[in-house]
């Protein structure tokens, strides 16, 4: 009796041990580990949904979250937060978290603002020249600020020459649209909104300034260091969305525009103004060093000097480089042939 009592035992004890081992093992495959990916409404950070309506994760057998964010600073609390595993981002909003010790790499750019920003003036003002003393709009603080500042120094000018007033870059927008501020500095999709309005033009945009507003993909440290095949795949599946992109331009415009809930025809307008980056982009405007904003370092190191002149931090980051984790794109590029990204302009014409 005690012999049998004893082999039931072990054999309740071995079927224990089974399932339990069977749910370790699960809970390590990329299937059962959901990455959550924060986006918002930047036309460039669209084409991840190309990835989500095309099946693209599924190849890759990931698990993703899109979470969407329609305030996109929400997006950047959730990260800091550790509610997220991953986020696009703007670069200015990389350097305060970094500065506060929490823990990312940037891994990726999705594209450079090639026109998606922009100085919107009532056409009786032909230059930025003519706003002299005149009112001007955008968020303090922000890159359009940066913009704002860069745009005036492009012909000699000062903040102090203009009339300078704080508002978010959403009413900015509106603001413009009804003909109650004399210009402002924005971003899509309020560029278009300003710009709808007939009494409006644009004098300046991002197109003149390569390389200063650039968006990024950033990931936890966490992430990195626990997944790190999921993180390769991610980047995997969405380079399949830029070629899916390439090679399908108006399913991958309906893709973006449910999402953005626009027309195919306006998201293609709407992408127009973003350069989207190849691998080998990525890999040049990480490593290559040169003092211009075609390095990332450098337009970081030049995008924190801003933010302390206006308070926002406190320190410039020493070594901005560290922020950086480029062996993702130099494991991807030595095994996956090169390409051209999508020329969003070209596309926007058709």
């Amino acid at each position: 009796m005690k012999k049998l009592i004893s082999l039931l035992l072990v054999l309740v004890l071995s079927m224990i041990g089974g399932c339990s081992s069977q749910q370790e093992a699960g809970s390590n495959t990329p299937a059962d580990k959901k990455i959550t990916i924060g986006t918002s409404p930047y036309p460039a950070w669209y084409v991840w949904y190309i990835a989500k309506e095309e099946n693209l994760f599924a190849k890759y057998g990931l698990n993703v979250d899109l979470v969407y964010f329609p305030v996109y600073s929400d997006s950047l609390q959730a990260f800091n937060t550790g509610k997220l595993d991953m986020l696009n981002i703007a670069a200015c909003d990389t350097i305060a978290p970094y500065n506060q010790g929490v823990k990312f790499k940037i891994i990726d750019i999705n594209d450079n603002s090639n026109g998606a920003d922009g100085l919107v003036a009532k056409n009786k003002y032909k230059n930025i020249k003519d706003l002299k003393g005149q009112q001007v709009v955008t968020e303090y603080g922000t890159i359009e600020h940066f913009f704002l500042l860069k745009a005036l120094e492009s012909v000699g000018m000062k903040e102090n020459d203009i009339t300078y007033t704080n508002m978010t870059v959403n009413d900015s927008g509106m603001a413009m649209l009804s003909g109650k501020v004399e210009a402002a500095c924005v971003w899509e999709p309020s560029l278009s909104q300003a710009l709808a309005g007939k009494e409006n033009h644009l004098i300046y945009s991002s197109a003149d300034t390569p390389g200063l507003i650039p968006d990024l993909l950033i990931a936890s440290d966490d992430l990195i260091k626990n997944n790190r095949e999921d993180v390769l795949n991610l980047i995997n599946a969405y380079l399949d969305a830029l070629e899916f992109y390439n090679e399908n331009p108006d399913k991958a415009a309906a893709d973006m525009a449910k999402q953005a809930g626009v027309s195919a025809d306006e998201m293609k307008q709407m992408m127009a103004g973003s350069k989207l980056f190849s691998i080998q982009d990525n890999i040049l405007a990480m490593t290559e060093k040169k003092d211009s904003y075609l390095y990332l370092p450098y337009t970081l190191t030049e995008t924190a000097k801003f933010l302390k002149s206006v308070n926002m931090i406190d320190n410039i980051p020493a070594n901005p480089e560290a922020m950086l984790d480029t062996s993702f794109l130099e494991e991807i590029s030595k095994n996956r042939p090169s390409f051209t990204p999508p020329d969003t302009r070209a596309l926007a014409k058709k």
